[in-house]
């Protein structure tokens, strides 16, 4: 019998060559070597149909990959199958994915995690203030306090890795009403990153959200302000905080970072002017000198002790500095010593100094040097502009120990 005879049809489809065998009664696709295989490729098929759609696909990858693109082997076919799947949803070609590989992951971020790249940061910080640039002690401390943080919750997680959405959104939740400050850190983080090329571009998406509307800060009342100065008047010779008092209240001197590295050498009563060096502030790289309002020079004339160090024990300040403000009211304690009420809150007599000189002033900038700020936004959370603050600061600057104001609470107080 000859071979016509075999078969119903015969057909050619590019390098693939379609017959029906009849008594089989199937179709058979054969490429012969023309793949590049050691043996025949050859393939069966119930229709005609599928033995022409395996032919287009045959011809194409032949087209596309050449006679190397059939020497997979079964792994490696079915590994190249999930690929083509799996890019199929994000509409790309294969090169385009391998591209893309090929210029992230050469990058040095691919071999970095988060708290690599918090490390670098660190470092380079560090560096920066060996040159004498850079960031305050405080400052930095701050950043590697919030660093350490994210490293807790990210620190493993590589940056080429790193999702907005997968990562950020669910922590930013459990961060709560604190996650806008570490989502800015975040993004400083990413844009360090990529100024050092370690990435392409920044995985935080889209724009830190606009900061909420900030509360005024508290400040003392004129009634509590003048009952702190009278009490630390008059216990001055036994707990030694009336030029304590005077810094932070009317020089708006940072209790903790500025008045502990203070001793009266900085205190000049004949210029009337203060002195910060600047190994001695707090925040601002430079230091700074204010002029001291008349009634704190005539304060601090008062002050019985006139030399060394500002608090020259910090253990013994805190036990004096507690009991002054209960003297003046601020701090109220029941018969059993625990504290019931306490109006006094942190910084709240710097923050009293810098809403009284703006009262008087009306001045943003002198209220900016006042503070030793070099950003003019950040008074918004020092300044309380509340109605008639205008008279108020009058007071505060014209305050003297004989005033008719004091008579009545220096009755009330001893």
């Amino acid at each position: 019998m000859t071979k016509i005879q075999k078969t119903y049809r015969t057909l050619k489809r590019g390098a693939c060559t379609i017959r029906f065998l009849s008594k089989q009664n199937r179709w058979e696709l054969d490429a012969g070597l023309k793949l590049g295989h050691d043996k025949r490729y050859r393939r069966w098929f119930k229709t005609k149909e599928e033995a022409l759609v395996k032919a287009d696909k045959v011809n194409l990858k032949l087209k596309q990959c050449g006679v190397n693109g059939f020497k997979l082997s079964p792994s490696e076919t079915l590994e190249a199958v999930n690929a083509f799947q799996r890019i199929g949803a994000y509409e790309v070609r294969l090169n385009e994915v391998i591209e893309f590989y090929e210029t992230h992951h050469q990058l040095k971020g691919a071999n970095m995690s988060v708290r690599d790249l918090i490390n670098d940061r660190l470092q380079f910080l560090n560096d920066e203030r060996i040159k004498g640039e850079g960031v305050s002690d405080r400052t930095l401390s701050d950043y590697k306090c919030r660093y350490y943080r994210l490293a807790e919750y990210v620190g493993d997680i590589s940056l080429v890795d790193f999702s907005f959405e997968k990562h950020w959104v669910p922590l930013s939740r459990m961060l709560c009403s604190s996650a806008r400050r570490y989502e800015n850190h975040l993004r400083i983080l990413f844009n360090y990153a990529v100024e050092k090329d370690y990435l392409k571009a920044s995985p935080m998406i889209g724009k830190l959200s606009k900061a909420p509307k900030h509360k005024k800060p508290t400040i003392l009342s004129e009634k509590q302000w003048r009952k702190l100065i009278l009490t630390a008047v008059n216990t001055d010779h036994e707990l030694d905080l009336l030029v304590y008092v005077v810094l932070t209240l009317y020089m708006g001197l940072r209790p903790e970072s500025e008045v502990s590295n203070l001793n009266w050498g900085n205190i000049n009563l004949e210029t009337g002017k203060v002195f910060i060096g600047d190994d001695q502030t707090g925040k601002s790289i430079l230091g700074r000198t204010l002029e001291i309002p008349t009634c704190a020079i005539e304060l601090l004339n008062l002050c019985k002790r006139k030399t060394g160090p500002i608090i020259a024990s910090r253990s013994a300040f805190n036990k004096r500095w507690l009991t002054l403000r209960e003297k003046a009211g601020l701090i109220i304690k029941d018969e059993l010593g625990e504290i019931i009420r306490n109006d006094w809150s942190h910084d709240v007599a710097r923050h009293t100094a810098a809403t009284m000189l703006y009262g008087k002033t009306q001045s943003k900038e002198q209220v900016k040097k006042f503070l030793g700020h070099t950003n003019s936004s950040t008074m918004r959370y020092y300044i309380n502009h509340a109605e008639s603050i205008c008279d108020e600061a009058k007071s505060f600057y014209a305050f003297t120990i004989g005033d008719d104001k004091n008579k009545e609470l220096i009755q009330g107080i001893f």
